[in-house]
């Protein structure tokens, strides 16, 4: 599968079956802490990056495989989804094959725009994140495309929640010394205030960031995020469970994983490892990988990770 992936565990969705219409690292955002690595196509530009048609197939196929065994469709992936300019008609393909809700990904930046908004109205759920709650610590910490405004896309959020019909649920990532101070949550929760999201999901960076200096904050952080926002969703945990794969080709299926979603060592030794394949060898194949440099391990917060190489 080169568009589809999983069903893939979710802190938040279950088991959910991911569709990527986009490159990998194309998006309009840089964020310091994305797990998947350094922008690589910066673009704030719609456009059909593959075939429609193709991603048609193998989502119909993988639906029709993976029956009963996921919660969701989500769009995300290795990209910011709302780039794809067929994004609409992705989301009602999914609906006229499956009747499991459907899930948008996005970063929210082009809310605003009135094709972005009409399209994510047809989908179940729209999850966007919020970081910042002004212009200059959204600048550091996003690092967008220069067309983008910050004012633009808070807007877009408020005019888009009075409309839609699903569920609304923002993600705020936390960083240590970056906007985990009462100063700029507070101003984060001015903008939540404003937009009415019907959950509010709290985040830290658990798996390796783009940037190295990126930390996790201190424990002490919940008491501060008790008193400023008092009902959230506490997400900053590891999902559980493992990964489907399609077929019994180790490079081709821990490739198609990593690209989009790093894991952790030992959640790829309880993936792949049966009967007829041991800890031993999985541990050999991913050493020959890295010396291939397909991928690459990592130690962030005491645990080993692999991620692709971009």
């Amino acid at each position: 599968m080169k568009y589809v992936y999983g069903p893939v565990p979710s802190r938040r969705l279950g088991k959910s079956l991911g569709i990527d219409p986009i490159p990998s690292k194309t998006c309009n955002y840089q964020c310091i802490y994305c797990q998947l690595g350094k922008t690589t196509n910066f673009t704030n530009d719609r456009k059909d990056f593959y075939p429609k048609e193709e991603i048609f197939e193998e989502m119909e196929k993988s639906i029709i495989l993976n029956k009963d065994k996921f919660d969701y469709i989500t769009f995300v992936g290795s990209g910011e989804p709302t780039l794809c300019k067929s994004l609409g008609e992705l989301i009602l393909k999914a609906k006229m094959l499956s009747e499991k809700p459907i899930c948008v990904i996005t970063n929210g930046s082009l809310l605003y725009q009135e094709d972005v908004k009409n399209e994510l109205m047809l989908s179940d759920v729209v999850l966007p994140n919020l970081d910042a709650g002004d212009e200059k610590l959204f600048i550091k910490i996003n690092r967008p495309h220069p067309s983008i405004n910050f004012g633009k896309i808070i807007q877009g959020y408020i005019d888009f929640r009075k409309e839609f019909k699903g569920k609304f649920w923002i993600e705020i990532m936390i960083m240590k010394g970056i906007n985990d101070s009462k100063e700029e949550l507070i101003k984060i929760k001015e903008k939540v205030d404003l937009i009415k999201p019907d959950r509010i999901d709290i985040n830290v960076p658990i798996r390796p960031p783009v940037e190295k200096w990126v930390e996790i904050p201190d424990k002490t952080i919940i008491s501060l995020l008790n008193e400023i926002f008092e009902d959230y969703s506490n997400i900053n945990f590891p999902e559980m469970g493992t990964f489907d794969v399609y077929s019994s080709d180790f490079e081709k299926e821990l490739l198609s994983i990593v690209e989009r979603h790093p894991m952790r060592q030992k959640q790829i030794i309880k993936t792949f490892c049966s009967d007829n394949f041991s800890k031993e060898e999985l541990l050999q194949r991913l050493n020959k990988l890295e010396f291939n440099k397909k991928i690459k391990k990592t130690i962030y917060n005491n645990q080993i990770f692999w991620k692709l190489i971009n």
